[in-house]
C-alpha cells in the first residue's frame, strides 16, 4: 500500500472485510489445483496490511509472505501469526508494490486484497505481481468496485472538497476494462468476476466513526474538510450512504460490498520489472 497508512486504526476497519481475504486466497489455491500442501506452495500477499490473506494461506498449508509499506501494520500481522500458531510458516516484510524485493518467479501465487489498488502506478504494479509469480502460477487481485458501497465512500467525502484529489481513483482496479488494459501486455491470462463480502458494524454511527479513524486517503480528506468547516456535511452523507445499503432491520449495519476479483495464470517468463 502507499503512504499515509500510519496512525489511526486500520485493524478495526480492515477486520470487517477480512473474510474476503480468505475467499480470495481459497480461489487462488484452488486454481493451483487444490489446497496448499506445505512449503512447496509459496504465496505472496502484497499490501498485506494486518495480514488476513497471508494468514489464510498459511492456515491452508502454504509458506506465506506478507508485504506492506507500513511497519506498524506488519507488527500487528506478526502478532496475529504468533497467536494463531502460524509464525513458522509466515514472514512479513516491509516493501513497495512497485518494486517487489523478490527474484522473478519466486512464488506459486501472488495475491492482493484491497492493497495494490492503492499503488500510484497501476501498470508497474501489475507487472511486478506477474514478474514474481512463476510460470503456471496464479495472480489474484481483489479491489472494490467503483459503483459499490465501499467504492463510493471516497467520492461521497471528496465531493465536499474545493478540488478533487489529483491521484487516480484506486477503484480503477475494480473496473474490468482497466484490469484488461494493465495486464494485456503481460504473460498472464486474466479473467474477472464480481464477488461480495458481508460487512457488519454495531450501527451506522459506529461505522462512520471507524472510517473517520481509518488511516489512508479518507483520513487526509477528513482533515482537509475540517479545516474548511465541511466535515459535518460529508460525515452526514457518509452515514446516509451506509444507511441506504443497510440490509438489517435492527440497529446494526449490515451490507454486502461488491469487489472485482481478477484471477490470472502466468503462462511464461516475465523478464525484468515494469
Amino acid at each position: 500500500m502507499t503512504g499515509g497508512w500510519s496512525g489511526g486504526d486500520y485493524a478495526t476497519a480492515g477486520d470487517a472485510w477480512a473474510p474476503a481475504a480468505a475467499d480470495v486466497t481459497a480461489a487462488a489455491l484452488s486454481e493451483l489445483g487444490g489446497t496448499a500442501t506445505g512449503p512447496a506452495s509459496r504465496v505472496l500477499d502484497v499490501g498485506t496490511g494486518t495480514g488476513p490473506a497471508a494468514l489464510a494461506a498459511a492456515r491452508a498449508g502454504a509458506a506465506a509472505v506478507g508485504l506492506d509499506r507500513e511497519p506498524g501494520l506488519l507488527m500487528t500481522a506478526r502478532q496475529r501469526a504468533r497467536s494463531a500458531g502460524l509464525a513458522a510458516t509466515t514472514c512479513f516484510a516491509v516493501g513497495d508494490a512497485l518494486q517487489l524485493p523478490f527474484p522473478d518467479g519466486t512464488f506459486d501465487a501472488v495475491l492482493s486484497t484491497f492493497g495494490v489498488m492503492f499503488a500510484p502506478d497501476a501498470r508497474r504494479a501489475a507487472a511486478e505481481l506477474v514478474r514474481v509469480c512463476r510460470p503456471g502460477g496464479i495472480v489474484a487481485v481483489a479491489s472494490w468496485t467503483p459503483d459499490g458501497v465501499m467504492g463510493r465512500i471516497a467520492p461521497t467525502v471528496t465531493r465536499h472538497l474545493d478540488r478533487p484529489p489529483a491521484a487516480p481513483a484506486p477503484t480503477r482496479w475494480g473496473d474490468p476494462a482497466h484490469i484488461r488494459a494493465w495486464f494485456a501486455p503481460l504473460p498472464v491470462a486474466i479473467r474477472t468476476r464480481v464477488a461480495h463480502v458481508r460487512i457488519t458494524y454495531p450501527s451506522v454511527r459506529h461505522a462512520v466513526a471507524v472510517f473517520e479513524n481509518k488511516p489512508g486517503p479518507l483520513r487526509a480528506h477528513r482533515c482537509a474538510l475540517r479545516a474548511l468547516g465541511r466535515w459535518d456535511d460529508a460525515r452526514a452523507e457518509l452515514a446516509a450512504l451506509f444507511a441506504a445499503h443497510n440490509r438489517s432491520t435492527g440497529a446494526d449495519l449490515v451490507f454486502d460490498a461488491p469487489y472485482l476479483l481478477a484471477l490470472g495464470r502466468v503462462h511464461g517468463p516475465q523478464a525484468g520489472g515494469g
